[in-house]
């Protein structure tokens, strides 16, 4: 670690929070479980951390069980805070996806921190996650991506800092964020990190502690929902409406609705890091952007499923602003041009 490395992370901690706190409480305070909207999803997770007997089964929600967990689990103490039965549960799922989003946005500083960015630059890309409208939705709603992509940041972290033990570790507790985290999780064989025999166990781990936790919670509802296997191959029929829809504005829309502009930008900036080598981007990362669009092809929510690229999209993008950056600074006194 470097020096001073403390300070730093403090305060990118602080601009973190404020970043988010400023982003999100706008669609916290005036989010309704009655309207919910495009975070529709978001009315089944509150039963779920209710233990509500009504929870939808058709559906993946309940295999989800991490973040109602939590926010179940400090219940009691927002309740002080918040006695009315609907905000309590609205306060008690956005201080624990804000406190997922804040630990996203130290992981995603450090990994472009390991990728060669100045601090600035590494601070801009925070700052293009944290107030992406996908972040915004999944910090100040009672849905569980925020601990998602909070995994996939934690899975490159580990492996772009070569941290075996652990990337060991982590595994099998990541697993549990979402199902979609799967292939993340086989990122490692992309590197040196995949011939090792501790990523083997782990990977072993992951996948015993993945089919344990369904069979937990299939015991749980009495077998009365689908399984995840289920749930997966259903979405492969969603595939050609996705592709087709993609060829209409709204449709379109729907896809880059997490990225917006900075897609294009970072288009740009994968041509020009191509071209001039500005830095070495780690395969595994470079890999996310696939694995998101198949993730989004499969889902009915494609923008918020193609924001798991986020690490690569905001990567390039910020490559585009340090080549723009780089071509305005002024030349070195004394020399003239």
């Amino acid at each position: 670690m470097r020096p001073h490395a403390a300070p730093l992370y403090a305060l990118v901690t602080a601009f973190s929070i404020a970043i988010l706190y400023g982003a999100t409480y706008q669609q916290f305070r005036f989010f309704s479980l009655a309207a919910p909207g495009g975070a529709i999803d978001a009315v089944e997770y509150v039963k779920i951390s209710m233990a509500d007997p009504t929870v939808d089964l058709d559906g993946p929600h309940h295999y989800r069980w991490i973040t109602p967990a939590a926010a179940r689990l400090i219940r009691p103490i927002v309740a002080r805070l918040a006695p009315d039965p609907e905000l309590l549960a609205r306060l008690s799922f956005y201080l624990v996806n804000f406190g997922f989003s804040t630990a996203t946005c130290l992981l995603l500083f450090a990994i472009l921190q390991l990728t060669g960015f100045s601090i600035p630059l590494s601070v801009l890309g925070v700052c293009a996650f944290a107030t992406s409208r996908a972040t915004v939705l999944v910090t100040a709603t009672p849905m569980v991506d925020a601990v998602y992509f909070c995994a996939i940041a934690a899975v490159l972290h580990l492996i772009v800092s070569r941290n075996t033990l652990g990337l060991a570790m982590w595994m099998p507790l990541l697993v549990l964020s979402k199902e979609t985290i799967i292939p993340f999780l086989l990122l490692p064989l992309l590197t040196h990190l995949g011939k090792t025999r501790s990523y083997w166990i782990s990977l072993a781990a992951a996948i015993v502690t993945f089919v344990a936790s369904g069979r937990v919670v299939d015991y749980l509802y009495l077998d009365q929902g689908p399984s995840v296997a289920d749930g997966m191959l259903e979405h492969i029929g969603e595939v050609l409406p996705n592709l087709r829809s993609f060829a209409t504005p709204g449709g379109l829309h729907n896809l880059l609705s997490g990225f917006s502009l900075l897609l294009p930008i970072a288009a740009v900036g994968a041509w020009l890091n191509a071209r001039y080598r500005y830095h070495s981007v780690p395969l595994v990362i470079q890999v996310t952007a696939p694995i998101a669009l198949g993730l989004a092809l499969l889902s009915g929510n494609t923008g918020r499923m193609l924001f798991a690229a986020f690490p690569v999209v905001i990567t390039y993008a910020l490559i585009a602003v340090e080549h723009v950056v780089r071509s305005n600074e002024p030349p070195p006194r004394g020399l003239t041009v």
